[in-house]
């Protein structure tokens, strides 16, 4: 059976981002953030951090049931801790419990993350079922649902089980790990793994750096501490350091004139020379630039990064062109980091509102930058941008 074309979705190509925590990196505005936060607290529940004697530190986490979902979530937990090196103890049969142990940062680290790390999963997931679900509506595909009768909604889920476990099973691999590609000759309800696997290793990120540093903070803030003899006792009197760790993680705050907002060219152009603020017509650029305007109204910078030309300054006059970043004579990364420093813009706080070919090449100049559209598809990307940029217009007026 060929089924050439009949794919409902193009499977994505890996392009993933190498910024530090590009999960942390969802949920613009105080109401999208509430709701992200929300979402992620349904995958598990984390108890308070147990501090014990001997430098160590414990942590209980419950799975709901969730539709049998939570042994599924429960199981990614346990391959997440193996990526943070900590003991991983289950607490019962069903695969509900868990019991995490080991140094007190990494099991902050480690429940910052995993929340966060469950929700890109699920996402991931629901992108696989959503892909089976429109090849199960096609005409050619008709006899095969009928035969289905009543287990067809089991065999959505099992689908969705499959791909959600590949996937997981890539996100804690390293990120040069090698996935089959999906295969149009053979129908996609067969190809569950596959789809996952793929679709894993397009959404992959560095999960241990996905913890959200305020929230690692907090845990260990307000942990329980067994009580011991102070000389047994070494986190008591050395957390202040321990909380050092994490100040690598978030850059501090930067002046808002030094922020750097970078948007993507686009194909669309005038047909006469003109600055780079006014040469470039197309819908997802002006859309960008007008996020852009918004975050940097109070000060800052905006950028304009060009296939042919690198970044650019709003005010610059270039000629109209014809170039991606697959032809020949596109501008490389070094090029890119050699413009920053001429710009004076290597230290500066980054957002890059740009699709993947941009972020891979933009975060190689700045690897702390901003990555609010990281791993979105286009429709996303329009409601994130529209998102910040209400965001932006609010901060604005009560800054007036």
């Amino acid at each position: 059976m060929n089924t050439r074309g009949d794919l409902p979705m193009t499977m994505p190509q890996a392009h993933p981002t190498t910024a530090r925590r590009p999960l942390c990196d969802t949920g613009w505005g105080a109401k999208c953030s509430a709701a992200y936060a929300a979402r992620c607290a349904r995958y598990v529940s984390i108890d308070r951090l147990q501090l014990q004697a001997g430098g160590r530190a414990a942590v209980r986490l419950d799975f709901p049931y969730a539709g049998g979902r939570g042994p599924q979530r429960n199981e990614a937990a346990v391959a997440i801790a193996v990526r943070f090196e900590l003991d991983i103890r289950r607490l019962d049969r069903s695969g509900r419990a868990l019991r995490i142990t080991g140094r007190p940062d990494a099991v902050a680290r480690y429940a910052a993350a995993l929340p966060l790390v469950l929700d890109h999963a699920e996402q991931l997931a629901s992108w696989a079922a959503r892909m089976y679900s429109q090849c199960a509506r096609k005409p050619q595909h008709a006899d095969h649902v009928e035969g289905l009768g009543a287990r067809a909604p089991h065999a959505a889920a099992y689908f969705r089980a499959a791909a959600f476990r590949r996937i997981a099973e890539v996100l804690v691999g390293p990120q040069d790990i090698v996935v089959p590609e999906v295969d149009p000759k053979l129908p996609l309800w067969e190809q569950a793994e596959t789809v996952g696997g793929v679709l894993g290793e397009y959404g992959w990120v560095e999960i241990r750096d996905a913890y959200d540093p305020d929230t690692a903070r907090r845990l260990l803030d307000d942990a329980d501490r067994v009580k011991s003899p102070a000389s047994r006792w070494p986190v008591t009197n050395k957390h202040g350091e321990q909380l050092a760790l994490f100040d690598h993680a978030r850059p501090a705050p930067q002046p808002m004139s030094s922020l750097v907002v970078v948007i993507p060219c686009s194909g669309a152009k005038t047909s006469h020379p003109a600055a780079a603020g006014q040469l470039y017509t197309g819908s997802l650029h002006k859309h960008a630039r007008r996020t852009a305007d918004a975050l940097t109204a109070q000060g800052g910078t905006v950028l304009v990064l060009s296939a042919r030309h690198g970044l650019l300054p709003l005010d610059q006059v270039i000629e109209p062109y014809d170039q991606t970043w697959k032809d020949d004579g596109s501008i490389t990364v070094d090029d890119l980091q050699a413009q920053a420093v001429d710009l004076g813009l290597t230290g500066a706080d980054v957002v890059l509102l740009t699709p993947s070919q941009y972020t891979q090449r933009a975060i190689a100049v700045w690897p702390n930058a901003q990555t609010p559209l990281a791993h979105l598809g286009i429709g996303r990307q329009r409601g994130r941008l529209t998102a910040l940029r209400e965001s932006a217009h609010t901060r604005n007026a009560e800054a007036a």
